[in-house]
Order: structure tokens, then C-alpha cells, then sequence
């Protein structure tokens, strides 16, 4: 194969390789997540302990999540009880299922930090 045959496949091999790159890449590259104006049928919770600066009370949350907006339900035990227990089985009585667990923030800059949630959803109804 003389040089002009060379080049000419080489040009050829290097033009399919890139253009094959593009369209794979373009159609397995990870996509960020953006939010999106639909109604996606589900509500969602979650339930964290709460955050009262001070308290020796063992209060949890359930923060209900409507939009861009948080309400917050406090739940709290008779004594000797279990408040986590006592805001789950409310959720499960109301037809919440549980998703899963992850960070949430529900009242930015309060002491503690960023805690940990129990994450619900159940159908839009």
C-alpha cells in the first residue's frame, strides 16, 4: 500500500472512530438530574429526628414535601415509648411506603449538622 492509500485509511479509520465516540458517548453519558415542572403522581416524607436545641426529649419529625415547601409534623412518645416507631407506624397506617435512607436538611444552619432521614412515597390522591 503506497503512502496516499495510508493516509487516506488512516484519515478514513480516525473520522469513524470519532463520530462513533459521539453518538455512543452522547447516548450512555450520565445526564444530570433536573427537576421537572410535571406532576409525577407521587407525594413524598421522610422522618428525621428533630433538632430542638436543648431538648433531652426524643421528638422526631415526619417533614412532608410539597414544591420548593417543608411542613413538619412533630411526633412525640408516652414515656417509655419510641417516637421512630410511633411516626412510622403512622406513615404506614396513612399508605406511605419506605424508599429508603439519605441525608436531609430540613432546617438549614440549625445545631447538629445534616442528619439522617427515612425517605416515604405513596401515590398522588
Amino acid at each position: 500500500m503506497d503512502r496516499k492509500h495510508l493516509t487516506l485509511t488512516l484519515a478514513l479509520a480516525l473520522a469513524v472512530g470519532a463520530l462513533a465516540h459521539a453518538l455512543c458517548g452522547s447516548l450512555v453519558a450520565p445526564r444530570a438530574v433536573q427537576a421537572r415542572a410535571f406532576d409525577s403522581g407521587w407525594e413524598y416524607c421522610a422522618v428525621a429526628k428533630a433538632q430542638y436545641p436543648g431538648s433531652v426529649r426524643l421528638i422526631y419529625w415526619i417533614a412532608y414535601f410539597r414544591g420548593d415547601a417543608v411542613r413538619t409534623e412533630p411526633v412525640e412518645a408516652d414515656l417509655g415509648g419510641n417516637a421512630f416507631a410511633k411516626a412510622v407506624a403512622k406513615l404506614g397506617q396513612d399508605g406511605w411506603e419506605m424508599v429508603g435512607e439519605g441525608p436531609l436538611e430540613i432546617r438549614p444552619g440549625a445545631p447538629g449538622g445534616t442528619q439522617t432521614a427515612i425517605f416515604f412515597k405513596r401515590p398522588r390522591g
